[in-house]
C-alpha cells in the first residue's frame, strides 16, 4: 500500500467556498475531484459502509480466521473490509472492498462512495476489481477494472497475460500493450500484497498498473508501530513512497493477521493530507 497524483488528470474550475461554523474550507469540483484520486488509487487501498464494528467483534472474526492468506487459499474465503476517509480532519468517503480466495484464485472489488460535504459536490462511485492467481509468494492479478459512474470517459481495463507476457489495457477507445514485468501488482492488490513483502530487503521496486499502463514504485519498508484505528489497536509495519515534486507521498500500515491495510495515509504534493482506516473486518 487509498502512488497516485500521476495516474489522474487534474481539472481547473472556479473555487467555491462554504461556511462551516467557524472555518471556512475552501472546495471546489476540480478541488473534491482531487480528493476522490486517493480512493481510486487502490493500489495501496484500497469499498462504502457506514456500519462499523467494535474491537471484540474484529478481534474474534480474526480468531475464528487466522487470516493468513496462503492458509485461506486452500479453501474457499471471503473477507468484508470496510473503512473511513479523513480529510483535514473531515469525513468525505467510505469504502467497502471483499476478497474472495477460492482454488488458488482471487478476486478483490472495491467500491468508494463520497459522504459529507464531499457528496453534495461530488455524488460518485468508484468501482475496482482485480482479478488473479495466490499462492505462497502474494497475488498475482491477471486482470484489473476501473470505472467510475459519473464519468465513465475514465473507466479503464487491463489485462495481464502469463504465458504470453503481455499486459494490454483498454481505455479511451483504445488499445496498447507492453511487456509483462514481473511482481506486477495493480492498485487494489497492492496493499494487501505488501503483507508478502521479502524481509531481508528495505525497499523494493514494484510495477504498479492503473489499468491503463505500468508504473514503477520505489517502496520503503519504515519499520514497525502500534496503530490506533476504529477497528481497534494493531501492532503494524510501515510501507512508504516518499512525496516529491512529481508525486505525493503514501504510508501504508499492514498487520501480520489481517489480510487488508490497516490505514493508509496520503500527503499531497502540495501538503495536504487524506487518510483512510480500517473500520470493521468481517467473514463469510
Amino acid at each position: 500500500m487509498t502512488l497516485k497524483s500521476s495516474l489522474t488528470a487534474k481539472t481547473q474550475t472556479t473555487p467555491r467556498t462554504p461556511n462551516y461554523g467557524k472555518t471556512n474550507r475552501t472546495t471546489s469540483p476540480a478541488h473534491l475531484r482531487n480528493i476522490f484520486i486517493f480512493f481510486s488509487w487502490r493500489s495501496w487501498r484500497l469499498g462504502g459502509s457506514n456500519k462499523f464494528s467494535t474491537p471484540n467483534r474484529l478481534l474474534t472474526a480474526l480468531l475464528c480466521l487466522g487470516l493468513t492468506l496462503p492458509a485461506l487459499a486452500a479453501s474457499p474465503t471471503k473477507l468484508n473490509v470496510s473503512y473511513s476517509i479523513t480529510r483535514a480532519g473531515q469525513p468525505i468517503g467510505e469504502i467497502q472492498e471483499v476478497l474472495e480466495i477460492n482454488g488458488g484464485n482471487y478476486r478483490m472489488e472495491s467500491i468508494t462512495k463520497s459522504v459529507g460535504v464531499l457528496a453534495v459536490f461530488l455524488k460518485e462511485t468508484i468501482t475496482e476489481i482485480s482479478a488473479g492467481t495466490i499462492d505462497a509468494n502474494g497475488f498475482h492479478p491477471q486482470q484489473y477494472t476501473y470505472r467510475r459512474n459519473a464519468k465513465p470517459g475514465k473507466n479503464a481495463e487491463a489485462k495481464f497475460d502469463p504465458e504470453k507476457q503481455t499486459a494490454t489495457f483498454n481505455f479511451s477507445g483504445k488499445t496498447e500493450s507492453e511487456a509483462l514485468p514481473s511482481l506486477l501488482q495493480d492498485r487494489l492488490s497492492l496493499g494487501y500484497q505488501l503483507r508478502y513483502w521479502p524481509k531481508a530487503q528495505s525497499s523494493l521496486t514494484l510495477p504498479v498498473s492503473n489499468g491503463k499502463g505500468i508504473t514503477d514504485y520505489l517502496v520503503q519498508r519504515s519499520g514497525e508501530e502500534t496503530v490506533s484505528v476504529p477497528a481497534g489497536k494493531f501492532q503494524t509495519t510501515r510501507y512508504t513512497r516518499e512525496r516529491t515534486k512529481d508525486h505525493d507521498g503514501v504510508s501504508v500500515w499492514v498487520n501480520d493477521r489481517i489480510a487488508a491495510p490497516i490505514k493508509i495515509v496520503i500527503i499531497e504534493k502540495k501538503g495536504a493530507q487524506t487518510e483512510q482506516v480500517l473500520t470493521r473486518v468481517t467473514s463469510e
